[in-house]
């Protein structure tokens, strides 16, 4: 396993994140501390959650907070691992109302340090936006817990390039370290927009590539396999038509081409191409067997040849401020 220190930061992660949002929903909570033992052991140490992962199933709420934090008690391996966690998610009851403000952040982190059994979480996340309030507000909330040692990093996911930039003067002007991270929906394949029933999920597109290149932004990737499309369109298999309208586009058409004559395994070229970004990137996977384990993580030892780089950066129109 391959690990990179995050700029500006003092976490030492896997090149791989796991990622935990099917844990009480669609896998049960003795699989996940299975998955979670069998990970660390093959080298992965760095773990992704939100405190909304599983609200919209009955029962528990936190769900995966939950099992994780039940695990990191059970098997006293806190200090192995790196927590990334989300809040200010709205409502399931309320998607259309949202929840980052002050308040929420203490409550929310609150809620998740109790969840997860744990006196701090090693990078904590917004997990959306709301444009009304002042980022000077949200980081100024987000600096205080980071000082008390209820967060040690923090990083804004779901967020749009205008605001991510806001956020980089202020925290500039006020001497903090500010988001070190930006979590956002990225992957070989490229995203229909429209196809995307969630409205505020925000996608990786070339103006924020190219701001993340030009001041070395740490990005994590999540939806990072595309849910498989690419794999199941060189296997041949039947797309349903959610995924249709989310990733069958002519750039794909071309990808697509060019993975099959490079012949190199699709599922791990396609973790391979976001890990070998000129700035830091970390893909958040998610998965539901040991062997999917397995092969995804052995993604972190492969190099994308650098002329099959160039051609997938040329089809995304990444660098030119385009798109």
């Amino acid at each position: 396993m391959k690990y990179r220190i995050l700029q500006g930061t003092d976490l030492k992660v896997s090149a791989i994140c796991l990622g935990t949002v099917k844990y009480g929903v669609e896998m049960a909570e003795k699989q996940a501390g299975e998955q979670l033992d069998r990970y660390l052991s093959l080298g992965g140490n760095f773990i992704d959650t939100a405190h909304v992962y599983g609200d919209w199933t009955p029962g528990e709420r936190a769900k995966s907070e939950h099992i994780i934090g039940r695990w990191l008690k059970q098997s006293g391996r806190r200090e192995e691992v790196i927590i990334s966690t989300k809040g200010c998610h709205p409502d399931m009851e309320t998607v259309s109302v949202p929840r980052v403000t002050p308040e929420c952040i203490v409550k929310d982190l609150d809620e998740s340090l109790q969840a997860l059994q744990t006196d701090y979480v090693d990078l904590y996340f917004l997990h959306r936006d709301d444009t009304s309030i002042p980022v000077a507000e949200l980081l100024g909330t987000l600096e205080e817990r980071r000082k008390r040692g209820k967060i040690r990093w923090y990083g804004c996911s779901n967020w749009t390039l205008p605001r991510l930039m806001q956020a980089e003067e202020y925290a500039k002007a006020q001497g903090i370290p500010g988001f070190v991270c930006n979590q956002l929906m990225w992957s070989l394949a490229e995203i229909n927009r429209e196809g995307v029933a969630d409205k505020t999920l925000v996608l990786m597109d070339s103006d924020t590539w190219q701001y993340h290149r030009q001041v070395g932004k740490n990005a994590m990737a999540y939806t990072s396999v595309a849910q498989g499309y690419l794999s199941k369109r060189i296997r041949g298999e039947e797309i349903r038509p959610q995924l249709r309208a989310q990733y069958e586009n002519e750039r794909n058409e071309q990808i697509l081409r060019l993975l099959k004559e490079c012949g190199l395994p699709v599922s791990k070229i396609s973790l391979a191409y976001l890990m070998q970004q000129p700035f830091p990137t970390v893909p958040i996977v998610t998965f539901r067997t040991e062997q999917q384990l397995q092969e995804g993580l052995q993604s972190a030892d492969m190099t994308v040849p650098e002329e099959l780089m160039e051609a997938l950066d040329i089809i995304k129109e990444y660098g030119n401020g385009q798109k």
